[in-house]
This record gives C-alpha cells, sequence and structure tokens, in this order.
C-alpha cells in the first residue's frame, strides 16, 4: 500500500493558490490520495466567498467503532505582496518549506495524512479513520458545519478528534489546545440632538455618551481567570462619526467592538450584561441606543481525558516538552464540533498570516511522528 511522505505532500498542497474558498482543483487532488490508501471519499459543498460553492471533504477508512478523526483546512488568507519567495511554490531553503499555508495549516494536513498513510500499512486495528477537510476556515466557516450535518444525518460517530490548527508556540508540542473563548462583534449607534456647538443646551452630543461608554466597558472587569482560560476582554475596533463640520454636533456616533470571552459566559448571557451597562451609561446622557450583535463562537473546552493526558505522554516522550493545555488564540473549525471530545496539536504558529510564511522540515517530521504514535496508541 502507498505511503505519503509529509514534506512532499506539504509542497504539493502549497502549490494550490486556495486564498478565500476558491477550490483550484485541491479537493480532487486529495480525495485521489486517499482514495487510493483504501478512504471512501465524499465531496460535500457549501456556500462560498464567491459565487461557486465551497468543496469540503469527508473521508472514512473502516466502519467500526471507536472513530478518530483528523481535521484541518486547505484554505490559506491573502498577504501575497513583498514575498521574498514566491507564496505557491512550495521552496525549501535552508532547512524550512516555505509558502502560505505552510504552518495555517496545509504543513499540518500534509503531517497527518502521511502519518495516516503510514500507519494503515502497517498495522492491523480495529476502529476507523475519519477526516474532514474545510476550505473555508479563514472565512465564512460553513464547511465543517455542512459535514457535520452530513455525518449527524447518516448517524456517524466520531469519538475523538485532533484539529492540525497551528498550536505550538517555540516548539512543536509545547502548547495544546483544549478548547477555545467565544467571540462576539458588537456595533453601538448612539442617538443624540444634532445642533450647533455654539449653544449649549440646545443638543445632546451622542460623542460624549459614546466615550462614556467605552469608558465604562473598558473600565469593568467581565469576569475573572478560569482554569484554562485568562479573563474576558473587550477590545474596540472602530469609531465612527457621519459630520462633515466641526461646529455642529451630530445626531449619532457609533463604535465596534469585538469581545472574547471565557467559558464562564454564554453569548446571550454577556449581551445580557453589555446591554445593561450601556443603556445604564446612555440613560444618563439622555441618549437612545442601538446595540447589534453578530457570535462568531461560543466557549468551549474539552475536560482533559484519557485520549489528552495521552498525546501529553507521546509529546513528551517525542519532543521533551511538558505540554501546556489552554484555550488560547481566536476561533477555530474545533468550534463547530458540538460535544465531541477533541484537542488542537499542529505545527508552530510563529508565521501564519505574516508574509513569508514557512515552517522548518524538522517541525514537518516531528509532528507526523506524533500524529502515527497518538494512532498507534489509539487503537
Amino acid at each position: 500500500m502507498k505511503t505519503y511522505n509529509e514534506i512532499k505532500l506539504a509542497q504539493e498542497l502549497i502549490r494550490f493558490p486556495t486564498v478565500k474558498t476558491e477550490d483550484k482543483g485541491i479537493m480532487k487532488f486529495l480525495s485521489k490520495k486517499l482514495t487510493t490508501i483504501g478512504f471512501k471519499c465524499t465531496i460535500i459543498k457549501s456556500k462560498g466567498t464567491g459565487p461557486k460553492p465551497a468543496l469540503n471533504l469527508y473521508a472514512r477508512f473502516g466502519k467500526s467503532k471507536p472513530c478518530i478523526n483528523f481535521l484541518g483546512h486547505t484554505d490559506c488568507v491573502g498577504n501575497l505582496s513583498n514575498w521574498k519567495i514566491p507564496p505557491f511554490k512550495g521552496v525549501i531553503r535552508k532547512g524550512y518549506l516555505n509558502g502560505r499555508g505552510a504552518q495555517d495549516m496545509k504543513g499540518g494536513v500534509a503531517c497527518f495524512i502521511s502519518a495516516i498513510s503510514t500507519f494503515i500499512k502497517n498495522k492491523k486495528f480495529k476502529g476507523s479513520i475519519s477526516i474532514i477537510i474545510a476550505a473555508d476556515e479563514e472565512t465564512t466557516g460553513l464547511g465543517t458545519p455542512a459535514v457535520i450535518k452530513y455525518l449527524k444525518r447518516r448517524g456517524q460517530k466520531i469519538d475523538f478528534s485532533i484539529v492540525a490548527e497551528p498550536s505550538s508556540n517555540k516548539s512543536v508540542g509545547d502548547e495544546i489546545r483544549i478548547g477555545r473563548r467565544g467571540s462576539m462583534n458588537g456595533t453601538i449607534t448612539v442617538y443624540g440632538k444634532s445642533g450647533h456647538s455654539a449653544f449649549a443646551g440646545s443638543y445632546i452630543n451622542p460623542c460624549t455618551a459614546l466615550a462614556k461608554i467605552i469608558a465604562k466597558l473598558k473600565s469593568t472587569s467581565l469576569d475573572k481567570v478560569t482554569k484554562f482560560m485568562p479573563p474576558s476582554n473587550l477590545e474596540f475596533t472602530k469609531m465612527n462619526v457621519e459630520n462633515m463640520s466641526e461646529n455642529v454636533v451630530p445626531q449619532s456616533a457609533s463604535a465596534k467592538f469585538n469581545v472574547r470571552f471565557n467559558s464562564k459566559h454564554k453569548s446571550y448571557s454577556l449581551k445580557k450584561k453589555l446591554n445593561k451597562i450601556i443603556n445604564a451609561v446612555a440613560k444618563k446622557e439622555k441618549c437612545k441606543t442601538r446595540i447589534e450583535y453578530k457570535v462568531s463562537g461560543e466557549a468551549f473546552y474539552t475536560q482533559p481525558n484519557k485520549e489528552i493526558y495521552m498525546i501529553k505522554k507521546i509529546v513528551k516522550k517525542i519532543t521533551g516538552n511538558s505540554a501546556k493545555l489552554n484555550c488560547r488564540g481566536g476561533t477555530s473549525d474545533s468550534r463547530f464540533l458540538g460535544s465531541i471530545p477533541r484537542l488542537e496539536l499542529g505545527l508552530r504558529n510563529n508565521t501564519i498570516h505574516m508574509v513569508d510564511e514557512r515552517t522548518s522540515i524538522s517541525d514537518l517530521k516531528k509532528l507526523t511522528k506524533i500524529y502515527y504514535n497518538i494512532l498507534e496508541n489509539y487503537f
């Protein structure tokens, strides 16, 4: 049976310029690779960023329990100007594989496919291995939910999932994500009464009210640190006042914010807390408000279990690292896995989304070895 080298496969994947949800033939390429080693592959469509649908891949080897899953994505961000080495060539130089997606996360996908191909060739086992590869983790985030919906309709269960997001910091395996904070965007619009700035008392200034709202939200502690997550943090990211004249008090003012919240909150309870603070300040300033929210994901984590402790031991044996369990970082497709126990373990994240993204060859080899040993120990 054929096996795949993680270095060569990572190079091949990087050469598909899959920015946003553009496929460029990558899912057909991966389906062919996985079918060759015995996987049954299904392409599942979801809404893309353009007129064409996004193409996501679900692949499964075996039918029996337990089922271990590997989750990854093939899309990558833009930021393609001023590279020293072309971003989609997959060039190896001085021990590093260069290219967009090298760390985030075509390198990780290549590592788990390589490990799986070697494991299937070398070992007989009772159970099954499944793979989910989404086309839109960096954009719409609709691909993994579409695959999960497909699995639910067919009654197919995943018992444990490894998400190949670049979770490592200074060296491979020094950090393992067992969850993620929630993420919620908000827009506050404050309505006052416009007027000439020379006539104090004839107007109600929404800018003043908005400034006080911002100050109050920034000075209010939303919660405290949990075992695996830092305190929730709210940051204002944009302020806007539609006003062409310096001597006119505007009718309205608005601000956008993002809050990363820990597992002490659900988005609905956090909305109530924020609304109460915002409206109390606005009432004092005799202003009205409109508050809009968009939730990217709820906070979640997997309570450390036997699989997680087993993986920690493997990482320690291979790398010498005593992996820290945490929930750092932004959002990932891990948030769509519901109650499935999972963790995120991948390459380093020191160049992700940057110009000249790259990963060391030794990191790719280490991660592949870790994944292989996980499969050995899991079954």
